[in-house]
């Protein structure tokens, strides 16, 4: 449970976002026969939390998009809230030197500083609003999504959330939505692509043991950073002075393959493909190298990240 106020300078934004839910479905880029008609009963909202307990505390989503049964979302449609006050504070709980320490360059590191809280908010309000109340199912599934993908569900849903923000980042409409300034706007994707690789990375502090990650979100960003990582040229691993960074190289490249990869989940979740989706989480999602993440706990220690 969460008691909260309504942000109300936000939520315009973000329900900006829910009344053009159709023009961003029609978009899509997966199949046309998966793309939803008359999107409606997108409703979404943007709060400042007080305080949380629950499944909500004392670990904090930053977002919540409900409800979790896809008969009812496909039917009645989905709410979407974005903790605003939570992201905020994840931002500001980021030391200066984590931007130097895990960035490959100076450019990279400022951009992180001057885009990332705007980048990070409004990816995750797609994420929320237009990425998980996109999409439908297959008429030949006899099942839901979530039966037939069994315990891979989760995360190929989150993956497929992620994936549509990251689609529509670069997109002229989100200026002329005044979600962004158009004339920053290629600064604003970078930071934000920047970012997403880095977290990939930077999020094996919280694996303290073995060499598997187990949570949902977690595994979605690793999987989206290593499948394009394996399959294009966006991102490469670079080493310097014994430190390992994930580089984006080419952001067109980088949003070429987030479409193409955005396709093929659609596709996965749309049929209930379970041996496609289990193929997909455990080649790019659940295993890391322990060595690996040893030299991120070593770096976040040295930088005090919490």
């Amino acid at each position: 449970s969460l008691v909260f106020y309504v942000n109300k300078g936000k939520t315009e934004a973000i329900r900006s976002i829910a009344r053009n839910a159709q023009w961003f479905e029609d978009r899509m880029p997966w199949e046309p026969r998966y793309r939803k008609q008359g999107v409606t009963g997108v409703s979404a909202n943007a709060i400042d939390v007080v305080v949380e307990s629950g499944d909500s505390g004392p670990v904090t989503p930053i977002g919540i998009n409900l409800p979790n049964d896809e008969r009812i979302r496909t039917t009645y449609g989905s709410k979407s809230v974005s903790l605003t006050n939570v992201m905020e504070a994840y931002d500001r709980s980021m030391p200066d030197a984590y931007y130097a320490e895990f960035s490959w360059t100076d450019d990279e590191a400022g951009r992180a500083r001057r885009w990332g809280s705007l980048s990070s908010e409004l990816t995750t309000n797609m994420h929320e609003v237009i990425g998980h109340a996109s999409g439908v199912t297959d008429n030949r599934l006899q099942m839901s999504p979530q039966e037939a993908l069994r315990q891979y569900y989760s995360t190929i849903e989150e993956t497929r959330a992620d994936l549509v923000a990251l689609f529509f980042l670069p997109h002229p409409r989100l200026a002329e939505m005044g979600l962004l300034p158009a004339d920053h706007q290629a600064d604003i994707v970078r930071a934000e692509y920047e970012a997403y690789a880095r977290n990939a990375l930077v999020q094996l502090r919280r694996v303290r043991e073995g060499t598997e990650i187990e949570e949902d979100h977690m595994r979605n960003r690793q999987l989206v950073v290593q499948w394009l990582m394996a399959n294009t040229t966006a991102v490469r691993e670079r080493r310097r002075e014994g430190r390992t960074f994930y580089v984006v190289v080419d952001v067109d490249v980088f949003h070429e393959g987030v479409g193409v990869l955005l396709s093929e989940v659609q596709r996965i979740k749309s049929q209930g493909d379970h041996q496609a989706g289990r193929a997909l989480v455990e080649t790019y999602g659940v295993h890391f190298d322990a060595a690996l993440r040893d030299e991120i706990l070593a770096r976040v220690e040295r930088v005090d990240l919490p």
